[in-house]
């Protein structure tokens, strides 16, 4: 009696395991961000969340994204065109339209700000529509998205940064120049590059060959004219020399960097912010047993690859979910796109996993 009690359980556990996820019928989809993801069905887009619910039914025709990519949320809000008049306007996440449909072209939100296209120039919006900025950049130069609230925009042929109301604030005079992270960019003269505050102040020297990477938790990766990579601080202290040959930016204190030795083998390792490796991932007899690291930490996780299937490690090196998948994406609200091959069936299965492993959310082909 105890066995068949037993046996039964066991069913209703993993009937119930395998019911609990949700499926999605798709011919494409896109990444999480904001609690959402899109999916194209029909040539038309929707938005589900993060337990699998469709949240917007496919219905959207068109989509603004000026780099093709799939549609996505941010700060409530997404771009949509409207297609009978091919004007651009902004739905929240019920799929009402909050901004009108009036613009040519439009951007993500970012600190509360996006920049619209008019017919002759550009303007910056706020999350009601209202416009807060404008007469800032010529129609054809480069903006940014906003930052430690400073925007970074094109003037002629060189570049500065503007505030919330489309004043400049740091004047356009850098040949190049980079976003803002922790009150600091990085801006090129010269030939040179260095970084300033958001006054405008250089707070490290023009001495950089190459483009430095952006201040994650109060580090900053360079890269040395031997085109290794080295660690400096918020006031330009060297902490590591360049001797990294690759690097991935600081998540939660930790990143992920290799060194290459003289016969070109790649030696991995999870540093903390004073450079001490955390983790050593030495190359194994076995060459399937080595493990490669495939990404930087993205909410404590950092995609790698042992042999030629994909799992999670976390900050301390340690597996936390099973290298099993033959595609990965970063983990994003929790939720982390994977695709897996099952070598008895030949079949792949494709979908989302959460933060533990579990496969919450399963994408299928239309069958018609």
């Amino acid at each position: 009696m105890r066995f068949v009690i037993l046996i039964t359980l066991i069913f209703l556990v993993v009937h119930s395991s395998l019911f609990s996820q949700k499926v999605i019928t798709a011919n494409s989809i896109g990444n999480f961000n904001d609690g959402v993801a899109p999916f194209l069905l029909d040539n038309k887009w929707g938005f589900f969340d993060n337990a699998g619910n469709i949240v917007i039914q496919p219905k959207l025709k068109v989509f603004v994204n000026n780099y093709g990519d799939s549609p996505r949320f941010s700060e409530g809000l997404t771009a949509i065109v409207d297609f009978e008049t091919g004007r651009v306007g902004y739905i929240d996440k019920k799929g009402e339209m909050k901004i009108p449909a009036v613009y040519y072209s439009a951007t993500s939100f970012n600190e509360g700000v996006a920049f619209v296209g008019r017919q002759n120039d550009y303007v910056m919006i706020d999350t009601t529509g209202k416009i807060i900025g404008q007469n800032f950049v010529a129609i054809n130069g480069y903006y940014s998205r906003f930052s430690n609230n400073r925007a970074c925009v094109q003037k002629g042929f060189v570049y500065g940064y503007i505030n919330k109301t489309g004043k400049f604030v740091i004047e356009a005079k850098f040949d190049e120049a980079d976003d803002f992270s922790e009150g600091l960019a990085s801006v090129k003269m010269d030939g040179k590059w260095g970084f300033i505050d958001t006054l405008g102040n250089v707070k490290i020297d023009f001495k950089f060959s190459n483009k430095p990477n952006s201040f994650m938790n109060g580090r900053a990766f360079i890269q040395g004219t031997n085109n290794k990579w080295g660690i400096i601080d918020t006031v330009g202290n060297l902490i590591i020399e360049p001797i990294y040959h690759q690097v991935f930016n600081y998540s939660g204190g930790y990143a992920i960097v290799s060194l290459m030795d003289e016969k070109w083998n790649l030696t991995y390792q999870i540093i903390d912010v004073n450079g001490k490796p955390v983790k050593v991932f030495g190359k194994a007899a076995n060459s399937i047993e080595t493990i490669t690291i495939l990404s930087g930490f993205s909410e404590g996780y950092a995609i790698a690859m042992k042999g030629c299937k994909k799992g999670f490690i976390d900050n301390k090196g340690k597996p936390v979910v099973g290298f099993m998948y033959r595609e990965l994406h970063p983990m994003s609200c929790g939720m982390a796109y994977f695709e897996k091959f099952d070598e008895k069936t030949k079949k792949v299965s494709r979908g989302f996993i959460n933060s533990t492993g579990k496969e919450v959310i399963l994408i299928e082909e239309p069958k018609f």
